[in-house]
């Protein structure tokens, strides 16, 4: 069985071929609100075709539909959308609502309850910071939302009237010496800080600490604990849902 796997984010989209339930290639690049424009560029690359698409979406119902239209049109057959499931796999999500939950969360802590079976806590660190705790019982304990590195300074920046250019990623383990630097270190203390601070309350010294997205090596160099880096998170999540589908 081969599948397609794609997760499509706020600014990126991310995809692997997988075969026999391991993943063995795959990319990310920047859709710039045009994701399909990427699945065509992508799909036109590749070596053979898959047996079933499995794709995640947070970019909103027009990009889940143009990305199901151009799998039908290309290869004519329907690809599975991942939807939020209360109680999959023995995870108990804290919503009472479970669609409610960013379907890029839930597939973060399904790729890592199903491996794992122990307490986790999780970070995604991109357009959005996102911090998510679970159980040794599997129980979604809770989650914050809160902006990215670059999101936060966008956020400042575009809120004041400092001369300043743009948000910038050269960061330092220190202060700013000009505005620039000084919003983008404010950026990075006050997400460094938020982790770290749940991180003591949520996640003992033996809790698994699991970071991806695609600012997490440049934040976790600036955390106090060892934090794992996870690439491809969220589609590893996809490759277990699709494993447990009929």
């Amino acid at each position: 069985m081969k599948r397609l796997l794609i997760d499509i984010g706020n600014s990126r989209l991310k995809w692997a071929m997988a075969e026999n339930a391991q993943m063995v290639c795959g990319d990310a690049h920047l859709h710039h609100g045009d994701p399909a424009a990427v699945f065509e560029r992508v799909a036109a690359q590749l070596p053979e075709m898959p047996n079933e698409v499995w794709f995640a979406n947070v970019a909103g119902d027009a990009a889940a539909a143009q990305i199901k239209s151009a799998v039908n049109q290309r290869w004519k057959f329907d690809a599975h959308q991942a939807q939020v499931i209360g109680g999959q796999g023995g995870l108990q999500l804290a919503y009472a609502t479970p669609q409610r939950l960013g379907i890029d969360r839930w597939l973060m802590m399904q790729a890592l309850w199903m491996q794992y079976r122990r307490a986790f806590v999780v970070v995604s660190a991109g357009t959005a910071l996102t911090f998510d705790a679970v159980d040794a019982n599997g129980k979604h304990l809770g989650g914050v939302i809160a902006p990215g590195l670059i999101t936060m300074q966008a956020a400042v920046l575009g809120a004041t009237r400092f001369e300043a250019a743009g948000p910038s990623p050269n960061y330092i383990a220190g202060l700013g010496a000009d505005t620039e630097s000084c919003v983008r270190q404010g950026a990075l203390h006050a997400c460094a800080g938020l982790v770290d601070r749940l991180a003591s309350r949520h996640a003992p010294a033996e809790t698994l600490a699991v970071i991806s997205g695609g600012d997490a090596q440049v934040l976790a160099s600036h955390l106090e604990r060892k934090w794992h880096h996870r690439t491809d998170l969220v589609l590893e999540g996809l490759l277990a849902l699709s494993a447990q589908s009929p």
